[in-house]
């Protein structure tokens, strides 16, 4: 495909799906999908292209990698670039369309993507995968599919899954899953319970249709990627975001073997699968949720806007501001 025919093609789809938002792909010489400029994700896929390239098991052009929510593809795109096999899972058409542009664009044909919701994955239907991303959507599901949808990351990945979501930095709420009481906050997706699936999916950077979601706190979090086997969960720093939020943390979660301790059988019988509460962290975590809620019973709601975007106050308050 010439260039012409190409920058013909990008505008029908822009047409008649809206221009891209976060995937800026380079397609051809002086030619990306948003512009000759960096725009969008392409800080954080640094970031994900090298954890998964260090923390794999297999080469990158051996692996089959999944990308959960993989909204324009731009994560899935970069994999299959490098010879991975790929599947990615959006429930937006708008999104589709765009990353199977790129896809035919770029004349890709170890990637697929498929519109689901990814509160539907299971091993049954995508079957397994070496590598799951779940970037962005942790944090657009409410309770219980938040625990479910974790149960299901940990059934279809073999080896690693790396996990970029939002935060309860002072978790203000609890919910009781499968016995444990996990930790965090409840946040408004911005819809109306009157509002129509259309007018719900129109909203991009916003959950499919909940009206509310459930961000676990940090340790709440760890707990449940554990009790899904997880034997290791590490918190990446390098390679970095330095606009990150300060809610907002980048997992690369290990399905290994659990070793056992030769040199301390006692610890054979030393609890492996914690609950939030048991771990020194969670106090604090609890401790910066109560300042919270007395804050915004003390604070006026203009002063609290205020104060959100200055100084350490507003670090204190920037966690609770809803963010996409």
């Amino acid at each position: 495909m010439n260039l012409e025919s190409l920058k013909h093609r990008q505008r029908t789809v822009v047409d008649k799906f809206g221009p891209w938002t976060a995937s800026n792909i380079h397609l051809a010489d002086h030619f990306y999908t948003i512009g000759e400029h960096i725009q969008g994700d392409e800080v954080k896929l640094r970031r994900i292209l090298q954890v998964v390239s260090d923390a794999a098991s297999e080469p990158l052009e051996t692996i089959r990698l999944l990308d959960l929510a993989c909204h324009e593809g731009i994560y899935a795109i970069e994999f299959a670039r490098h010879g991975a096999n790929v599947l990615g899972i959006e429930g937006r058409q708008a999104h589709i369309e765009k990353a199977m542009f790129v896809k035919d664009a770029l004349s890709l044909n170890n990637v697929d993507f498929v519109q689901d919701d990814v509160r539907d994955l299971s091993k049954d239907k995508y079957g397994s995968f070496d590598v799951v991303l779940c970037l962005g959507i942790l944090y657009h599901l409410d309770v219980p599919d938040v625990f479910q949808f974790i149960e299901r990351i940990g059934e279809v990945c073999d080896d690693i899954a790396v996990i970029d979501t939002l935060i309860a930095p002072g978790p203000t709420s609890s919910y009781v899953y499968d016995g444990t009481r996990y930790w965090g906050n409840r946040v408004s997706e911005g819809h109306k319970p009157s509002d129509s699936p259309e007018d719900k999916i129109k909203r991009y950077w916003a959950s499919l249709d909940n009206v509310a979601s459930f961000h676990l706190s940090r340790t709440s979090l760890y707990c449940m990627l554990s009790r899904v086997g997880f034997t290791s969960v590490y918190e990446c720093y390098i390679p970095p975001e330095p606009a990150k939020a300060i809610d907002r943390i980048t997992l690369l979660a290990i399905k290994g073997t659990r070793q056992r301790i030769i040199n301390s059988p006692l610890m054979e019988e030393y609890r492996a699968n914690n609950t939030p509460e048991e771990f020194n962290t969670h106090k604090i975590e609890k401790l910066y949720g109560r300042i919270y809620r007395a804050a915004r019973l003390l604070i006026p709601e203009k002063a609290r806007v205020a104060i959100k975007n200055h100084g350490f106050l507003g670090r204190l308050f920037r966690p609770f501001k809803p963010s996409r």
